[in-house]
Order: structure tokens, then sequence, then C-alpha cells
């Protein structure tokens, strides 16, 4: 539960400054998701935070009988926090329609959400595992054991942002290498270019040197009657 709870909120504060402090403004579903389940979550808990996250959901359950506005905000909300990797995937899709280059940007988005939820993958299959399980299970002391879930959360966050970057970076390097053999290709051409030009002005100088030869006056041979 911890552990969740740390993974959604540090994804949500990350999200809302990039919301907040760049142009990836189709994040904000999804950061509206994660704080949905960070709260959520938090409101499980069976402390004073998690009685003071539960009160604030009562409270918000409460207003939102009064108001049409914020019972469909709440339900929203809910929605955004069981959808939280699509709204991501739609994010991405944004930020390939407002790019510049959108070939581009497709690719890099495409390698880029495929590595980070594929390294996601792996860490929710190792953090399930029985080998974790059985070492989390040998920690009897309930600090060390809320300090061992922090830890799983931050390292799952951690894990999810180098799949992404590592995808990312794969990404442009194939366009580079694209770029290159295109520009390779263009260059083996350019001789073949340059020789036809030698020849055509071969051609415009055999054309100035024949008129300057014979229509020319006092210059080459005369023509006479």
């Amino acid at each position: 539960m911890i552990d969740a709870i740390v993974r959604s909120s540090i994804f949500g504060f990350r999200n809302a400054d990039k919301v907040i402090n760049t142009n990836d403004k189709g994040r904000i579903f999804a950061d509206i998701g994660q704080f949905t389940n960070a709260l959520t979550n938090t409101a499980e808990l069976d402390n004073k935070l998690g009685k003071g996250a539960q009160a604030a959901i009562s409270a918000m359950a409460s207003a939102s009988k009064e108001s049409s506005v914020l019972r469909v905000a709440g339900k929203g909300a809910q929605w955004a926090a069981k959808n939280v990797n699509p709204l991501l995937i739609g994010a991405a899709g944004y930020r390939v329609l407002v790019a510049d280059d959108k070939g581009s940007a497709l690719k890099k988005e495409t390698l880029g959400m495929a590595s980070m939820f594929f390294v996601e993958g792996l860490m929710k299959d190792f953090f399930k595992s029985n080998l974790f399980t059985n070492l989390k299970g040998k920690v009897k002391n309930k600090y060390v054991k809320a300090g061992i879930s922090i830890l799983e959360g931050i390292l799952f966050v951690c894990g999810s942002i180098a799949g992404s970057r590592a995808g990312y970076k794969l990404g442009e390097n194939l366009i580079q290498n694209n770029k290159k053999v295109t520009n390779n290709s263009l260059s083996l051409q350019a001789p073949a270019t340059t020789a036809q030009t030698i020849t055509d002005n071969k051609s415009v100088s055999a054309q100035d040197d024949y008129e300057q030869e014979f229509f020319i006056p006092g210059q080459g041979k005369q023509i006479t009657a």
C-alpha cells in the first residue's frame, strides 16, 4: 500500500511540474488520475494520515451531492485513476500531434512508452515474485517494513524513468542513423550530378565557340561569297 502511495505521488508531482512548466499539457489527465490514486490509497492506511485522507474524500463526496459539477468531476477523477496508462499514451499522442517533425516524434514516443511499460512490467513481476515476497515477509519490524515499501515505490519510479529514457534515446539514435544514411546516399549521387553539369557546360562552351567563330564579325573564320 505504501509503495503505491509513494509511486503515485512521485509520478503525480513530476507530471504536474511538466504540465505547469512545459508545453506537455497532455499529461494533465493522467496527473489527475495519479493524485487520485495516491489519495485513495492513503485513505486505506490505518493511521492519522489515512484518517485525514478518508475525511477529505468523505467531505468531497458530501459536497458533490449538492453540486452536479463536483459530482461529474469526482467521477472523472475516479475514471482517470483507473486509466492512468491509457491517459499517458494519449499524452504521448498529443506530443506527436503538436511536434514539427511528426514522423520522428512518433518513433520516439512509441519506443519511449513501450520501453517504459516493459520495464514497469518486469518490476511489477519482481515485486510480486515469491523471492521478494518471502524476503519482505521475514521482516517483523513495522518501521523497517514501511521503509522497504517506500524504497519499493521509489525503485519503481526510477525503473520507469530509466526505461522511458532508454526508449527515447534509442528512438533518437535510429532517427540520426536514418538521416546519416540519407545524407550519404545524397553524397554518392552528387558526383554524377557534377559530371552531368560539366558535360552540359562543355556543350554550352562548344556552342559559344561555334557562335564566336562563325557569327561574330572579325573573329575566327570568315565566310566569303
